[in-house]
């Protein structure tokens, strides 16, 4: 629970710098428009998984850091609130029931939700359609449960770290 709290202030407190903005756009090149589509929680995350992969190996490849800027690029979709973001993760873990209802009572919400829960295949068709079939791939495994690519293992690690 802790931790959860602990992510539902980072996400509505999220900023985002102007260096680091900068420095995803360098890494991301032509795919830096994706990012600056991501609501400022979301970029936030995306950089704070990166802080964490180079913890991890101080040498990621390019296409790891990639993945840790834009793993969640399906979620911008669903157009979530911080609030909504947490209700759903709280009832995921606690009450699958009570998300059903939720889910059957407000329609508008059930098709936001739909988005948030399909965010990675969505992320993978956005890279896929932009021409990065590589980070693509990555993007459409980083929810598996026994990912085949190492750097989609590596990303998980990373990722479930924040």
């Amino acid at each position: 629970m802790r931790r959860r709290v602990g992510q539902f202030w980072r996400h509505a407190s999220a900023r985002v710098t102007p260096h680091e903005r900068a420095t995803a756009e360098q890494l991301l090149g032509p795919l830096s428009a994706l990012f600056l589509e991501l609501p400022v929680n979301d970029q936030r995350h995306g950089l704070d998984v990166l802080q964490t992969v180079i913890r991890i190996d101080s040498q990621p490849s390019r296409l790891l850091q990639q993945a840790a800027l834009l793993h969640d690029l399906g979620k911008a979709g669903a157009h979530f609130s911080v609030v909504e973001r947490s209700l759903t993760v709280l009832l995921l873990a606690t009450s699958a029931r009570t998300l059903t209802a939720l889910l059957r009572a407000r329609p508008g919400f059930a098709r936001r939700y739909a988005i948030y829960a399909d965010h990675a295949k969505i992320g993978a068709e956005r890279l896929r359609a932009a021409g990065a079939g590589e980070l693509a791939a990555i993007v459409a495994e980083h929810h598996a449960t026994d990912p085949v690519s190492e750097v989609t293992r590596q990303l998980k690690r990373a990722d479930g770290r924040n």
